[in-house]
């Protein structure tokens, strides 16, 4: 055993990456980076000299109930090989897979590839491939064989392995590397065979291995080994034979990425997509109690003058006639709690016949009440004055006006006897109730827009806030 050697074109670490060299490689790349062997291609553990030393002088071949192992012991301590410890050691899955397949679907299957070299023997020449498949033949007998030498041939074992990884089959590779291994043993040939794979069993299967002086460092993956795939020889010179379908399926998925561009991206949902102002707005707002704001029409009282009644002219006009309503109108409102208490004075109560009504216009705001001032209020003085001026809202009904009305004038003594007064009392009552409904209207509007308005502000805070 003084004299087994390491090989350094023996067992490398496949050249998976993809530098400015690997121009027309990347399909054959990505598809030896998603098949079963990619971790037996790739693992690069730290090879002590003294272990790989220690495990093949002491190893002896041993057969346990039909299973044959190879028992050896490293750093004192013992080392039971199989193949299931390759295996798991490995990432191999292919304990079940096949070992050899028919002649004829061999040769068939090599024609495909595009192999320029002679069918019928089993002797298969690298260079007569294009340059993927020369790659992909390249990788197989560096990395995953027991080969030291003739790097430009190969035989049936690297070809069946080929023919199963390219048309979507397991070879099972458990089975070649364990008899490679119990081969080499008594060899007088001998050497540190698979040293990344014997390495890798070491430090799965022993804990608390003493790690010893002294490494081996296998020959790194360098990017020309894709330039002297290109190199043309024999019947395959000029002709690039593409993959086979089976093999396509994966690197197709990963040719945008492997070209730089980005991933596809996670479309969301339409739920997702649709935005939610509810989570922009702070709970405290959404939450809150809002008060509502109520608005107090008053209507000034004035002293009842019976001169003012009579018609200076044969033809009464009233003001209201030559005055828009809205500009004899003032509206106060105030924000108040939702069930305001009128404070009035006594003074005012003996001319109000009517409570003061409120209506509710909108819920405040965040904070605070809102105060407006509107140029609807209450009749002026000088547009007319007569016992029907009361206290009212701007939406009570014509009914309810009309029966104040008729209640006031039958308690009024200055109006019994006399119809002249009678009469203008009723067209200046008809006139009040047509402007009364106008402003009735007007109140409407007037409350429908600050409704507009307050919902116009909430939506701007909305905006803000998210």
């Amino acid at each position: 055993m003084a004299s087994m050697a390491f090989i350094d074109e023996h067992n490398e670490i496949a050249m998976l990456q993809k530098p400015k060299q690997a121009a027309g490689f990347h399909h054959i790349v990505d598809f030896l980076k998603s098949s079963h062997i990619a971790h037996a291609l790739t693992v690069a553990p730290t090879i002590y000299i003294e272990h790989q030393r220690q495990f093949w002088a002491n190893a002896t071949i041993v057969a346990e109930n039909g299973v044959q192992m190879i028992k050896t012991r490293v750093c004192d301590q013992p080392l039971t090989v199989t193949e299931e410890v390759i295996r798991i050691s490995l990432r191999l899955d292919d304990a079940s897979g096949i070992t050899s397949i028919p002649n004829d679907e061999l040769f068939s299957s090599l024609a495909r590839m595009g192999y320029g070299g002679p069918l019928g023997v089993f002797k298969f020449s690298k260079a007569k491939f294009s340059p993927q498949w020369r790659f992909f033949v390249h990788t197989l007998m560096h990395c995953i064989s027991k080969k030291t030498t003739g790097w430009s041939e190969f035989s049936s074992p690297i070809a069946y392995a080929l023919v199963c990884l390219a048309t979507a089959r397991r070879y099972n590779f458990l089975q070649m590397i364990f008899s490679d291994l119990v081969s080499n043993m008594g060899n007088k040939k001998s050497f540190f065979m698979y040293p990344r794979f014997v390495q890798e069993v070491i430090t799965h299967e022993l804990t608390d291995i003493p790690q010893p002086v002294g490494v081996y460092v296998p020959k790194p993956p360098k990017g020309k080994v894709f330039s002297n795939m290109r190199r043309s020889a024999g019947d395959s010179e000029g002709v690039d034979t593409p993959l086979f379908s089976t093999m396509m399926v994966v690197s197709q998925t990963t040719k945008g990425m492997a070209a730089g561009s980005r991933p596809p991206l996670d479309l969301p949902t339409a739920s997702q997509s649709q935005p939610s102002h509810s989570k922009s707005i702070p709970q405290s707002l959404l939450e809150k109690p809002t008060s509502p704001i109520t608005q107090t029409y008053k209507r000034k009282q004035v002293k009842k003058t019976p001169s003012l009644l009579v018609p200076s002219s044969p033809t009464p006009l009233s003001p209201l006639k030559e005055n828009s309503p809205l500009g004899n109108i003032h509206r106060e409102t105030k924000g108040v709690s939702p069930n305001p208490k009128e404070v009035l004075s006594k003074e005012e109560e003996e001319h109000m016949g009517d409570e003061a009504a409120t209506t509710p216009a909108s819920t405040e705001e965040e904070s605070g009440n809102i105060n407006k001032t509107s140029p609807m209020a209450t009749l002026n003085e000088q547009s007319f004055e007569g016992p029907w001026c009361q206290e009212s809202t701007g939406v009570d009904s014509a009914s309810a006006r009309q029966k104040t009305s008729t209640t006031k004038r039958s308690n009024d003594p200055s109006k019994e006897g006399n119809t002249y007064r009678e009469g203008e009392d009723r067209y200046n009552y008809q006139e009040l109730m047509d402007t009364m409904g106008n402003i009735n209207q007007e109140v409407i509007k007037q409350g429908k827009e600050i409704e507009e308005m307050k919902l116009v502000i909430l939506s701007q805070q909305i905006r803000l806030l998210s």
